[in-house]
């Protein structure tokens, strides 16, 4: 394959990518970052406290039966029943300067506190911030402007056995691409990240063409993954990325590494008309 043809994308480790050493773990992330992957992926949520803490649940079950709710919980509380947890400082302190980082809120209202963290830190252009919720993205446009934004979106589609393709799926294609438009601009967005069963190369190329590019999620299989990106997926977050990374390489599809995520956003795509 041509160099100058080759697809401009990178590889997230989903939550660490790898559930054996524990979700948003400390092991997990360095982990993926010995194994070479370019960026880590975690789930961002706020506890009662006021900490921003990194947990994919918004409730976490205790040895007695009991659980602590996440948004009631305090820090300390928190991290009595999930000892190896992550603050959202802790995590930009250690990895953020080691990899790309993809920050997927799991709620919404902590928006400026979020944006405290990542200015204090001081690399909001190594961010790219996700959430399915247009008005925290909107708020976030405003107070961490440097940083990128995707509107998450296809989380029905977790439950669709297959992917949504051929003729018989194009009106609901038509209709979404509509959909994610209006939110999209309401969102402020650069990007959208969609479940790789929505992504058609049709589909990639509209959003590109109205300014929009893609990243999708969670891909696990290295042929939906090169499907993804020769259809100009940006970025493919997976539970397994080592092994992915190891499989597009082999079909000469290999992904950038960079300081920042302009290298990889930064290019191709016109500037949305918000």
């Amino acid at each position: 394959m041509n160099t100058l043809s080759r697809p401009l994308f990178t590889v997230i480790a989903h939550r660490g990518g790898s559930a054996a050493r524990g979700e948003n773990s400390a092991d997990g992330f360095r982990a993926a970052i010995a194994a070479g992957v370019p960026a880590l992926e975690c789930d961002v949520r706020l506890t009662g406290d006021g900490a921003l803490v990194l947990l994919h649940d918004s409730v976490v079950p205790l040895p007695d039966g009991g659980r602590l709710v996440v948004r009631h919980a305090s820090l300390t509380a928190l991290r009595v029943a999930v000892p190896d947890l992550l603050t959202l400082e802790e995590f930009l302190d250690e990895f953020g300067h080691r990899a790309l980082v993809n920050l997927d809120l799991k709620g919404s209202g902590y928006e400026q506190q979020l944006a405290r963290v990542v200015e204090r830190w001081g690399h909001p252009e190594r961010v790219y911030i996700t959430s399915q919720h247009a008005a925290s993205l909107r708020r976030l446009a405003r107070l961490l402007p440097t940083a990128y934004r995707g509107l998450s979106h296809g989380h029905a589609f977790t439950r669709v056995p297959r992917r949504v393709a051929g003729r018989s799926a194009f009106p609901m294609r038509s209709l979404m691409a509509f959909q994610l438009a209006v939110t999209l601009r309401l969102a402020r967005a650069q990007l959208v990240a969609l479940h790789y069963r929505v992504v058609t190369p049709w589909l990639a190329r509209w959003l590109q063409v109205q300014g929009w590019l893609v990243t999708s999620w969670t891909v696990n299989d290295p042929r939906e993954a090169t499907r993804l990106v020769r259809a100009g997926v940006r970025a493919v977050t997976s539970d397994v990325p080592v092994q992915l990374l190891q499989a597009l390489t082999a079909r000469q599809l290999c992904p950038v590494s960079s300081w920042t995520w302009d290298a990889i956003f930064g290019q191709g795509a016109p500037a949305p008309s918000w």
